[in-house]
């Protein structure tokens, strides 16, 4: 669907570039507009290596530069976002928090080397009115190697699924365990 007439919107954040490789693919898959997090002082180097851990233990709120179309213009957003250190990258926890409670529905692709997805998502549902529906974990080296295509598209037709059902997704069993 490329005309975006179900109002969602991807706003991704990558150090790397795997994470916008994510993102510009679903986009392109879907027609989705893009938004893009991003640092204002480099993480670049050993440097930008330990700030990223720093940031991560501490749950820092660190600057970002936001660059797309207003978030609260649409009805549901599509996370794309690393996993550091097992929680989600410090940059967008920074911009999500700003924006809390988030006033639409959203859904969460994670970008991770080993670990961590689940626990980046249960951040995320902490900010937001529902929890995230779908969440797609996807490993850096897939994303790489490229077998990443099935499970975008998906992805993408769960989240297309979830806009007609009207939001309001049930929480999954992975974040409250005890309540399922």
């Amino acid at each position: 669907m490329n005309d975006n007439e179900q109002g969602i919107q991807i706003v991704y954040y990558s150090r790397t570039g795997t994470a916008r490789q994510v993102a510009e693919d679903l986009a392109a898959l879907t027609g989705w507009p893009l938004a893009e997090v991003s640092d204002v002082a480099t993480r670049a180097g050993l440097a930008g290596d330990l700030r990223c851990v720093i940031d991560s233990l501490l749950l820092r709120r660190v600057a970002y530069r936001y660059g797309g179309p207003a978030p609260a213009d649409c009805r549901r957003l599509v996370i794309v976002a690393p996993v550091w250190i097992g929680k989600l990258a410090a940059p967008m926890r920074s911009f999500l928090r700003e924006r809390a409670p988030l006033g639409c529905d959203t859904s969460v692709i994670c970008v991770m080397s080993r670990q961590g997805a689940f626990n980046a998502a249960e951040e995320i549902a902490r900010l937001g009115r529902t929890p995230p529906s779908p969440v797609l974990a996807l490993r850096q080296s897939d994303v790489v190697s490229g077998t990443v295509q099935q499970p975008l598209r998906t992805f993408a037709d769960q989240v297309e699924a979830a806009g007609r059902q009207g939001g309001g997704a049930q929480r999954p069993a992975w974040i409250s365990p005890k309540e399922a």
